[in-house]
């Protein structure tokens, strides 16, 4: 993880040094315009920087986790989501609603063009399938209601069965955990002792 941020601050930084490097060079860019008006070949200094952008991003691709991974994270926040509402934890509850969120977001982001669905984008797909079931989850934690949660959680669950439906995986069903074997979170503060 410290590295994709690494990896990131350096594009970050890269990429403005370029814009930096040809804002500085603006006057004498637009002196050396064809008389066509298209700005002439980059100089040396602003190539190598592309060629070091353009690295820096491949390698960023390179750190990210395979979709399978991405989809392991959110049925682990799948469960441990279902666990809480049942316990009534509705502050990790909460906290999962929000993961499970991200992870969606994250995988829009990450795998808008991913060939499962193709011709089809997996990134207008899965936040049409999941956008009103997430909406009606994360307002039946918020009510703190456990009918209301179940009902919203069968939704959620029916909706990523649907997404992979769609995609070609209908061996992939979604649905209520039955054992918890993530059981090293709790959402409830543990007492400590004080005494040695």
């Amino acid at each position: 993880m410290r590295q994709k941020f690494l990896l990131t601050g350096a594009v970050t930084f890269f990429f403005c040094a370029s814009v930096f490097a040809e804002s500085a060079s603006a006057p004498v860019a637009a002196s050396a315009k064809t008389s066509a008006g298209k700005p002439t070949q980059a100089t040396p200094d602003n190539t190598s920087l592309q060629r070091e952008i353009e690295q820096l991003k491949r390698q960023i691709k390179q750190l990210r986790p395979d979709i399978t991974e991405a989809m392991l994270g959110l049925q682990i926040r799948h469960a441990r989501l279902w666990f809480a509402g049942e316990a009534g934890d509705w502050e990790l509850a909460a906290f999962q609603v929000h993961g499970l969120q991200d992870g969606l977001d994250g995988i829009v982001e990450n795998y808008p063009e991913h060939a499962a669905l193709q011709p089809e984008r997996l990134g207008d797909i899965l936040p049409a399938m999941m956008g009103a079931p997430m909406k009606t989850l994360r307002a039946a934690v918020d009510n703190k209601n456990k009918a209301e949660f179940e009902r919203a959680f069968d939704g959620v669950s029916a909706a990523c069965t649907g997404c992979h439906t769609v995609a070609g995986f209908t061996f992939l069903q979604i649905h209520r955990p039955k054992t918890s074997l993530l059981d090293n979170v709790s959402g409830t503060p543990v007492a400590t002792s004080t005494a040695k």
